[in-house]
């Protein structure tokens, strides 16, 4: 009973455009220094100047999504052939070289996937977007034990890496979202611990 009352309740909320829809946004990690190195030989410069501007580049960008003071250790610490992981393209302009240095403009690209999940293995607390350009889809749940269903399914998402936001909650109903490309493997996760879904014009409805 409670779960048709519910059911009924999400039709009129639907209705007046509360949690219909779905939300696009776009986010590009990238970014641009201008760096100079010098060393024994131009090679050696260069290969300075480039992993230089990543540490600097990764901690530019990304100290607006992150704990500072977490990320810069974390870039600091972490190995030049590791950070090249987490970046997804990079470009070159202005070079300048001679014997012993190299100076360039250089700007690089961040995986967001790939450097959120690094971020995530090292214990960085952060809200990097899953995804460059990421589209949302709505959930209704219903939490017939209260906080701890909620504690649960927020547990399930962050151990499984994905992001949910809290849009409302009404007594042992919730409204949040999601990014679209989590859909399969959120109802897969769930489904295990004994969550029911249903599919209701796009909104994702879920209890117990």
């Amino acid at each position: 009973m409670v779960v048709k009352l519910a059911f009924k309740l999400l039709s009129v909320v639907a209705l007046t455009g509360a949690i219909c829809g779905h939300d696009t946004f776009a986010v590009e990690l990238k970014g641009t220094v201008n760096v100079r190195e010098s060393s024994d030989t131009a090679t050696e410069a260069k290969t300075k100047a480039i992993n230089s501007a990543r540490r600097q580049i990764l901690i530019s960008v990304l100290s607006k999504y992150t704990d500072v003071e977490a990320l810069t250790e974390l870039v600091n610490n972490t190995s030049s052939n590791d950070l090249i992981n987490v970046i997804s393209s990079s470009s070159v302009s202005n070079e300048q070289i001679s014997n012993d240095t190299y100076s360039a403009t250089i700007s690089m690209n961040i995986d967001n996937d790939a450097v959120k999940q690094w971020l995530v293995a090292n214990n960085v607390q952060n809200w990097v977007p899953n995804n460059e350009y990421s589209e949302k889809f709505s959930l209704f749940i219903v939490v017939q034990n209260g906080i701890s269903d909620w504690a649960e399914i927020k547990r399930l998402v962050r151990e499984n890496n994905m992001n949910i936001d809290t849009v409302s909650i009404q007594g042992n109903q919730i409204i949040a979202k999601m990014p679209l490309n989590y859909r399969t493997k959120f109802t897969a996760t769930i489904r295990e611990y004994g969550w029911r879904y249903a599919d209701n014009s796009g909104v994702l409805q879920i209890w117990k």
